[in-house]
């Protein structure tokens, strides 16, 4: 009884409404947009490849620890950092000071910054003290290391007396370029400050 009411316009009438309704869907479907979503409700597992958030669809400052995979980060952007190391330094007066290890530090905004010195003083030819300061921007900090020995020699020709000094300076230092150095003289005897170094990191503004 069908096939008696079929005819080549019912026919042809019947799958151009077909593709109508398939093309309209499909019309729909590709122009969702913010509007047509319900806040919170989108989820990872919904986004193809974990691809569909890039940078600018974070808000600035909103993501946390958890979320950031620190091997990835570049600590220069974080924090200004830098380093010195040298074989043997020869102080050689007990009034001027010897620079034994210097490093400076572009700092890009206002920052305090912690200063590392070690080094190892060694006595020749008997008991002897260097003295050894930090300094910043060439002015010399108040109270520094004394290593080595007043009354008798207490290490073998071989051996060293290890010293390390941390220092941060009172003030917050401004925007620009700053040197920062491990500075020793004679305070007795001859001495040799051996592989002495240096260290500077930006540790935070106010």
């Amino acid at each position: 009884m069908i096939r008696r009411h079929l005819s080549y316009a019912n026919v042809t009438a019947t799958l151009a409404l077909v593709f109508a309704m398939a093309g309209g869907a499909a019309y729909a479907v590709d122009k969702i947009n913010s509007h047509d979503v319900v806040n919170g409700s989108i989820r990872s597992i919904d986004l193809k490849n974990h691809k569909g958030v890039r940078g600018k669809d974070v808000k600035r400052d909103s993501l946390t620890g958890r979320q950031i995979d620190e091997r990835t980060l570049k600590t220069g952007a974080l924090s200004r950092i830098g380093g010195d190391e040298d074989v043997n330094c020869n102080p050689n007066s007990s009034r001027l000071f010897t620079i034994c290890a210097r490093v400076q530090l572009t700092l890009t905004k206002r920052s305090k910054v912690l200063v590392i010195v070690t080094g190892n003083q060694e006595s020749v030819g008997g008991p002897a003290q260097a003295g050894c300061r930090v300094t910043v921007d060439g002015v010399r900090e108040g109270l520094g290391v004394l290593p080595g020995e007043t009354v008798s020699d207490n290490t073998s020709p071989g051996a060293t007396n290890g010293f390390a000094r941390t220092f941060v300076p009172r003030n917050t230092l401004a925007i620009g370029v700053h040197q920062f150095a491990l500075a020793c003289q004679e305070f007795s005897g001859n001495v040799r400050i051996d592989t002495p170094t240096i260290a500077a990191l930006a540790i935070g503004s106010p």
